[in-house]
């Protein structure tokens, strides 16, 4: 009787695991989403969406509910992002090294404006830097979740989901506006790929179709925005 009534049990649990797993699908696709729109064009989407979907369901599978606790729905977005975040760096897929190249990217093109007396063009600061203008442009498109407001050296995961937090999607507004004689500076695409990602909320998919790049160009042109921005600020101050 008591092994009956453990196989009920286990039976339950399971239904209810996989009700809370096709309930909180979309969820995954919204969070994969999210992520993968600012992370290099190299990674798939249905790969995120896979291993959101594997966190989704540990998730379900680890679910307690309690009478005052948080609902599900909360406890499976840490799961899933933690899932995705996991996997990104199990692959090397966000690299810690890229953050002392990244820096000094952003230290020579401060140093290179200030010796040339106007902003320096990709193939100057890549010369700079001891690269071919490919191997500036990889890093460039390869580089995670760069932002005006982040540190390189102290952050290694993508930007919070803004477009699901209002009071983050305001932050961003203010600050763009509060840059806008800095974003003036930016070349046109720049001005174009940064008022489409964060104003519009486009994926870098999305605002490939846009402007008819490929996302692996507007992830350069977005990686090379910021490093101008943030160059310009540490320079100059605020505006």
């Amino acid at each position: 009787m008591g092994l009956q009534r453990a196989r009920k049990g286990e039976a339950y649990g399971a239904a209810v695991a996989d009700a809370l797993v096709h309930e909180h699908a979309p969820l995954v696709r919204r969070l994969a989403h999210q992520i993968a729109s600012r992370m290099p064009a190299s990674i798939e989407l249905d790969d995120v969406i896979q291993e959101g979907m594997l966190g989704l369901l540990d998730a379900a599978r680890r679910w307690q509910p309690q009478p005052d606790g948080a609902p599900f729905a909360v406890y499976a977005r840490l799961r899933i992002r933690g899932a995705i975040y996991d996997w990104l760096r199990s692959n090397d897929l966000l690299p810690r090294h890229q953050r002392g190249k990244l820096r000094a990217a952003q230290d020579a093109i401060t140093a290179l404006a200030h010796a040339l007396g106007r902003e320096p063009e990709d193939g100057e600061v890549a010369q700079a830097l001891d690269m071919s203008l490919t191997q500036y442009h990889t890093l460039l498109e390869g580089a995670v979740s760069i932002t005006v407001v982040e540190q390189v050296a102290e952050s290694d995961e993508p930007m919070a989901e803004m477009d699901s937090d209002p009071f983050e999607q305001a932050s961003v507004r203010e600050t763009l506006q509060q840059l806008e004689p800095l974003l003036a500076r930016l070349a046109v695409k720049e001005q174009q790929v940064l008022a489409l990602h964060y104003t519009e909320h486009l994926s870098y998919r999305e605002i490939a179709q846009v402007l008819d790049l490929t996302p692996g160009r507007i992830s350069q042109l977005h990686t090379q925005a910021m490093l101008r921005l943030r160059a310009w600020l540490e320079t100059s101050g605020a505006p």
